[in-house]
């Protein structure tokens, strides 16, 4: 293996560190063994890892002591002259960081090539559709590049300042949103921001806006929030989003846009938000069909360059898993919901997927207000989501009559599940128009 790939003297300042400084359970050593070159490095620093977790103090002997203990040395003579000599020799002149983002760097490297070696004969040898082969190397090589490492179990004592800090921002913040707003009131308030990781599941019934709400979200994280966001349409065109877009922001009337018969006010207005919108940190495909699979490849893709903290998916029902289609709707559409969940995990940032309800509700002849088991396959989408919020119009299942001016243009969020927060509703304006839905 190539000089470039390790660096011998990075690992013996590393080690030596440790020795001279000590290291307690509060230290984050920021490595595996793994993560070392040559094996003897591998082996002195699972030495140490035993004394810490030993409550020993770090220095030569104990370190020794140790590596003879677990019978680790394959020439104990010429191995512990070895570590003394890099010991005493050692000038230490940066920080603990320093030597693990330099020793990271290179195992990256090593892993890299041995996943390429691997991706080889997987393409080489694999029966399997060449979609599935291709994302699962994608996977891994995303994994490798973005340094995505799974620590397992850890004791809670290492979250501590985490836990701290999250606290200071419960108290500085006063119980408003702490993850990402969305500006929708309500939903920040129930949920206090998305979190990375979690999955949000919005629901209707046709024409009940669902599509427009979450361009609503998009937009307000974008424009408002300058954070990054991800769009997959699989019913609309990129133009027909935009236009909404910008008919909301705008409040300019969609229909009179496609009449051409703007006001020199609304034009105005048009010119300045075109700029905006167009300007704002969206990306969109608008492919039409799309598998999740093709799904997961493309966020990888960006997440090279970008980092999202948005991601929306309109509507689930519209994708599809090549790999589970043999085995019915049902397993195909979990399938789809519980890769969702990982994406959200593995992107560190949230998605809102758009689903659509079965039509029992309009079954029921008294109260058609949307519940769980309305989800269309609901099962599985249930339980991945960490939030399942539906968009009730209520002048939708009245007749003219019974519209009273406290529902017209008024639709109700359910929020159904929230893992992390209240189970509750809210109301909003919705303005057709507009493509809009406002905070009352």
């Amino acid at each position: 293996m190539g000089q470039s790939l390790f660096e011998k003297e990075t690992e013996q300042a590393y080690l030596a560190y440790l020795l001279h400084k000590g290291a307690s359970g509060g230290v984050d050593l920021g490595l595996d063994k793994e993560d070392f070159y040559f094996d003897f490095h591998k082996k002195v620093f699972e030495s140490i890892t035993e004394l810490i977790d030993q409550n020993i103090a770090i220095e030569p002997i104990a370190v020794i002591n140790q590596l003879r203990q677990k019978k680790r040395f394959q020439n104990e003579e010429e191995e512990t002259s070895y570590l003394m000599k890099f010991y005493a020799e050692a000038i230490i002149v940066h920080p603990l960081e320093y030597y693990i983002r330099r020793i990271k760097k290179f195992s990256s490297r090593r892993n890299y090539i041995k996943v390429l070696k691997e991706s080889i004969q997987k393409v080489q040898e694999n029966t399997d559709e060449n979609e599935e082969v291709f994302t699962s190397i994608e996977a891994e090589l995303a994994k490798v590049s973005r340094n995505v490492i799974t620590k397992g179990l850890r004791p809670i004592n290492e979250d501590k300042n985490d836990l701290i800090d999250y606290i200071k921002t419960m108290f500085q913040t006063k119980g408003t949103a702490i993850g990402l707003r969305t500006h929708i009131n309500g939903l920040d308030d129930a949920t206090t921001g998305l979190k990375p990781h979690e999955l949000m599941i919005i629901a209707a019934r046709p024409g009940n806006g669902k599509t427009t709400f979450a361009l609503n979200v998009a937009t307000n994280v974008a424009l408002r929030e300058k954070k990054t966001v991800a769009i997959f349409s699989l019913e609309m065109s990129r133009l027909e989003l935009l236009i909404k877009m910008i008919c909301s922001e705008a409040r300019i009337n969609s229909t009179n846009l496609k009449t051409g018969s703007l006001t020199e006010n609304d034009r105005n207005k048009l010119i300045s938000v075109i700029t905006t919108v167009s300007n704002a940190p969206i990306y969109i495909d608008d492919s039409g069909t799309l598998s999740i699979w093709q799904f997961k490849s493309r966020i990888r893709q960006l997440l090279i360059t970008t980092q999202l903290s948005l991601i929306i998916v309109d509507y689930l029902q519209l994708m599809s898993d090549p790999t589970t289609r043999d085995m019915g709707r049902q397993q195909e559409v979990a399938s789809i919901s519980r890769n969702l969940k990982q994406m959200a995990r593995e992107a560190n940032c949230p998605i809102i997927a758009l689903s659509q309800m079965s039509r029992a509700v309009e079954t029921r002849s008294k109260d058609q207000r949307p519940q769980l088991s309305d989800l269309r396959e609901s099962g599985a989408i249930e339980q991945d989501a960490d939030i399942v919020a539906f968009i009730y119009r209520e002048e939708l299942v009245k007749t003219k009559e019974e519209v009273s001016d406290d529902i017209k243009n008024k639709a109700e969020i359910i929020i159904a599940k929230n893992r992390s927060g209240p189970v509750t509703s809210f109301k909003l304006n919705f303005v057709p128009e507009y493509s809009r839905f406002d905070n009352l």
